[in-house]
Parts: C-alpha cells; structure tokens; sequence
C-alpha cells in the first residue's frame, strides 16, 4: 500500500513540473489593455553601462552584451514575437489617444548624477550623410535629445522648444546658443519600417534645408531594427505614436525624460532642469 501511495505521489510530481506551454504567455499578451494613464517616473531608468548597440557602418545590433540580452535566442524571438504583438498599431495609437501622448510623466527634478543610467550609445547616419557616434558628440554639452517616429512624435517634441516666442529648432537657434551655450539639440529620427526609412533618406535634403546648419550633423536617421525592443522598453520609448525627449550630460546620463505634448509647467520645468546641468557641468570644468 505505501509503494502504491509513492508511485502515484511522485507521478503527480512530475506532472506538476511540466511547464506551461510559451504560447500562452504570448496569448496574455495579446490581451493587455491599452494604457489609459500615463506611467509616473520616479527613480532613474535606462541601461546600467554606456554600451554601443551596433557597430560603424551597420544599422543592425551588434549585440553588445549576452548578460544584458540573454544567450537564448529562441526565447529572445518569442519575446520580440509577443512585444510586437502587444504594441500593435491599435494598442499603440489608443493608448497614444488615451494618454494625449504622455505615455510617461517627467520626475519633478532632474536625476543626481551618480544614481543616472545611461542612454544607448550607437553609430548612426546624420543628414549630412556621415556616420557619427553618438556618444561622440556629448563631450562638453548638455544634449537634449528629440527621439520620435512618426509625424505624430515630431510633432510632440517640438513643443518643447517653443520658448518665450523663439522656435529654438529652426529659426530661433541662434537664440538658443546665446541662451544655451553649453547645450546642444540632438534629433534621432527612427522611421517604422523600410519603406518609411527610404523616403526619409530621400528627403535629406529637404529635412537640411528646414534646420540650421549646426544641427546637421547632430540630425540622426536610423533603422528601426537599432532600437529594439528591450532597449525601447529599457529606455520608456516603446510607444511609437509618441515623441521623447531625453537630457543626458556629457556622459550620456539621463539625467531628465519625458514623452507626449508639453504644457506650460513641464516646458518651464524642462528649461530649469537644462540649466542646473549647464550649472553642474561648468562646476565639473572649473
């Protein structure tokens, strides 16, 4: 009687260890919600090092870290499978309208330098048709980055440089620099897919024709296939409806995020985060 009892216990065991199929995690999420409000930041986000997510010359991941992405590539597909899934151009554009946009809030301040976490470094082709690293171009400045991919995500960012009357992206620059000097505007434009990323390429010349010429080699346009989805989720970008904007320091920190259209309290509180880096940059260089 006690060896039957044993052998029918451990055939329960072992029916109990068997795993629950994958797909059915791909099911749940397929049945996630729409956001219907925004996420508040309240601690610092992005990667924990300064990686480079490609190589020169190469719009694909270079993979950068087996420990950060993991060594299964099966399982890394699936999730990709399910994300994709998720952030269908339904979910992504109702949570775009349920949000006005503002898939995050900003935090109140800007983050301390030694609790930030960085923003991907890459090497990326600039309007001018070069390529440059990003990393390459924060040495010294404040960098406030404009992150979008569609219409409706340009159109987010540049409300957050209407200032004071003066369009600091295109005709109010020279205003910006006199105001700004130890900050730049950097663009990284990331098409959604081949065909849109083509008749951005195509459009080069209009897109240089319509910024001041300093910001044409800090003007990027990239695959979509450099940003994915676990970095996009990392950095709060996995919203393609939606516009981002990042302050990083010269380090590639971000120090300050937000996302969506700018009211008038955000915009000042972005434009005071801006100067207390400028301020925390010059005490670094003195």
């Amino acid at each position: 009687m006690i060896k039957v009892q044993t052998r029918a216990f451990a055939q329960v065991s072992r029916l109990l260890d068997i795993k629950t199929p994958r797909f059915t995690q791909t099911l749940k999420e397929t049945s996630k919600p729409a956001l219907t409000k925004s996420h508040l930041i309240t601690r610092p986000f992005g990667l924990d090092s300064a990686i480079m997510i490609n190589q020169a010359g190469h719009g694909m991941t270079g993979l950068v870290s087996n420990k950060m992405f993991g060594s299964d590539a099966k399982e890394r597909r699936q999730k990709q499978l399910d994300y994709e899934i998720t952030h269908s151009p339904f979910y992504e554009s109702k949570s775009f309208t349920n949000t006005n946009g503002k898939i995050f809030t900003p935090p109140v301040s800007f983050f301390k330098r030694e609790k930030s976490k960085y923003f991907p470094n890459f090497v990326g082709t600039t309007v001018e048709g070069k390529d440059q690293s990003l990393f390459g171009l924060l040495e010294g400045k404040v960098s406030i980055v404009r992150l979008y991919s569609t219409v409706s995500g340009e159109r987010c960012s540049e409300t957050y440089f209407n200032v004071e009357g003066q369009n600091y992206l295109t005709s109010g620059y020279s205003a910006f620099e006199t105001e700004h000097p130890m900050s730049q505007i950097i663009d990284i434009n990331i098409p959604q897919n081949l065909l849109k990323g083509l008749l951005v390429r195509l459009s080069r010349g209009s897109i240089k024709r319509s910024i001041p010429k300093q910001r044409h080699n800090k003007y990027f346009v990239v695959s979509d296939k450099l940003f994915l989805f676990d970095i996009r989720q990392k950095i709060m970008c996995d919203n393609m409806c939606s516009g981002y904007i990042y302050v990083l320091d010269h380090q590639g920190h971000i120090r300050w995020a937000t996302s969506g259209y700018a009211d008038e309290a955000e915009l000042k509180l972005m434009w005071k985060c801006v100067r207390g880096l400028e301020k925390e940059l010059k005490s670094l260089s003195i």
